[in-house]
């Protein structure tokens, strides 16, 4: 039975700190535009959805000792996420983007970060937890093309 190292525990508690800034940038977005409560919507959904997969990874860290093999995840590139969205909350806290430099941004994010969700990170040594957190980041599969859909009917009706 393998005991989780202090680096693993750090990288986990990381991964979670991103969620939780993707979920800060997301619900920032939602506050640029709540004249379009579609589009807030659509924000708010993004940001509670962030949540949810820091709260998986929140849960993997209670786990610990005897479920998780290994950390797949480089240190630094965690750190490097954890400064790049600072950065983008930041701008966004001085001046709201428009809708489409908030999609291209969004979805930009989401394709660095689809390798860093928990199933990605995780070697679980129990084949129950493996399956248990591959069912709950199902629905993230789909993140990115809801976000690139919504970015295309946004296009199209302001095209018309």
């Amino acid at each position: 039975m393998a005991r989780m190292s202090v680096d693993m525990m750090t990288v986990l508690h990381k991964c979670a700190e991103i969620e939780l800034k993707s979920m800060e940038l997301y619900d920032l977005y939602a506050d640029c535009f709540t004249h379009d409560l579609d589009i807030a919507r659509m924000w708010r959904r993004a940001a509670r959805e962030e949540e949810d997969h820091a709260n998986q990874f929140r849960l993997a860290l209670k786990m610990r000792d005897g479920v998780i093999r290994e950390v797949n995840l480089d240190p630094c590139r965690v750190e490097y996420v954890l400064k790049e969205l600072q950065f983008a909350i930041d701008r966004v806290k001085l001046s709201c983007p428009t809708l489409e430099e908030a999609f291209h941004s969004a979805i930009k994010l989401e394709e660095d970060l689809s390798g860093m969700h928990v199933q990605y990170v995780v070697d679980f040594e129990d084949d129950i937890c493996r399956k248990f957190f591959n069912a709950l980041m199902m629905d993230d599969k789909i993140h990115v093309s809801r976000l690139r859909e919504a970015y295309e009917r946004q296009t199209k009706t302001r095209d018309r």
